[in-house]
């Protein structure tokens, strides 16, 4: 063998070397325009400002190479180009969810059960809606966050075979739903969760949601108004930590969830606002339904006296019971003509205070941060 044919041999020997060395960065497919990794900081969702914008969803999910050749994952800057083309941002995101943030059976999450079909279909409904979009773009862009701190497993055989086809999966169908090892040592590690418990409605604590297996009443029982089963959910997102935290529980936190997340999209689904959370008004006055819920809640603490600040956490429905104050209860403020009659030999009617259910409070732990 000559020596230039020997050099050819090694310079070949070189190149296939190269070659399997590093596979998956010579297939990596270039960074698409526009790309950008979710902000690193979570920020208090507007929700009434982004219902105003022409989409929801945010940009496109898509996945790019790292330099190493691991998948790292962002989205594009690109609006969609149509309502088919953010609905299909909208299924994403939903894909997503249900790959990381539902819980399954046996695993241990704050609110108790899996999620069932019915539960699953509503959730959907939810996702696929205008305010369901934005607050899973939240929760998607978590999802994208802890995939770029390698806390969440991939299927590495999928994404391999995905480069040598020249074409990237979709996230939602690259993710196993696992932590990684790296993960579960991590402190900052939290997954939000989808999940369900024994009993009526929906309730919410910072890192999870979750839906009553007896599912949700048609009307509320302290007014009678009807139930928007969206906008429930979305006043329970007004709980968790993309919204306010430390609003569930507390009477001013609880009108300011009506009036910032749920009423909004009441008034879009084509209900009308929730006029009533806490207090069982005279429907006959002037001042029945003058101002909003959280100003009604206001005059009723200047006007009546009562420590709101100093009050123990309330759930669910609520009114003004009139005896004894300053205590607010779950209940329904009933008249009922009292055994005396006024000046004038009219009945007086007294006010009576009945009490429809009042559940145990629930106490969640809470995740450390």
């Amino acid at each position: 063998m000559t020596t230039k044919q020997r050099k050819f041999g090694l310079t070949l020997l070189l190149c296939g070397l190269l070659h399997f060395a590093q596979p998956a960065v010579a297939a990596c497919p270039p960074e698409p325009a526009g790309f950008a990794p979710p902000p690193p900081i979570r920020l208090q969702v507007d929700l009434i400002h982004a219902l105003e914008q022409p989409w929801q969803a945010g940009g496109k999910i898509v996945l790019i190479c790292a330099p190493d050749g691991t998948p790292r994952a962002g989205r594009s800057n690109a609006p969609p180009r149509n309502a088919l083309e953010e609905q299909a941002r909208r299924a994403e995101q939903f894909a997503l969810a249900k790959r990381v943030n539902m819980a399954r059976k046996g695993e241990a999450h704050p609110l108790g059960l899996p999620l069932a079909a019915p539960q699953l279909a509503m959730l959907e409904r939810f996702a696929m809606s205008d305010a369901g979009a934005v607050w899973l773009r939240e929760v998607a862009d978590d999802t994208l966050r802890l995939f770029n701190k390698a806390y969440l497993e991939y299927n590495n055989a999928l994404w391999q075979r995905s480069l040598k086809q020249g074409k990237l999966p979709p996230l939602s169908k690259l993710l196993t739903g696992r932590l990684t090892e790296t993960a579960q040592f991590a402190g900052d590690a939290q997954v939000f969760k989808f999940s369900g418990y024994a009993g009526p409605g929906a309730m919410a604590h910072p890192g999870a949601i979750g839906l009553g297996d007896a599912g949700l009443s048609c009307q509320f029982p302290s007014s009678n108004e009807l139930v928007d089963p969206m906008a429930i959910i979305s006043h329970e997102f007004g709980h968790t930590r993309y919204a306010d935290p430390a609003s569930g529980g507390n009477l001013i936190g609880e009108a300011r969830t009506v009036e910032l997340y749920e009423n909004p999209v009441r008034l879009r689904n084509g209900f009308e606002p929730r006029a009533l959370y806490f207090e069982r008004i005279n429907q006959g006055t002037p001042q029945a339904r003058k101002g909003s819920l959280l100003e009604r809640l206001l005059r009723l603490e200047r006007e009546k006296g009562i420590s709101i600040s100093e009050m123990t956490p309330v759930d669910r429905y609520h009114c003004d019971c009139p005896v004894p104050l300053p205590i607010i209860l779950d209940c329904e403020v009933r008249q009922h003509p009292a055994e005396n009659e006024d000046a004038n030999g009219a009945p007086v009617y007294e006010p009576d205070c009945k009490v429809n259910w009042k559940s145990d409070a629930m106490h969640i732990p809470l995740l450390s941060k």
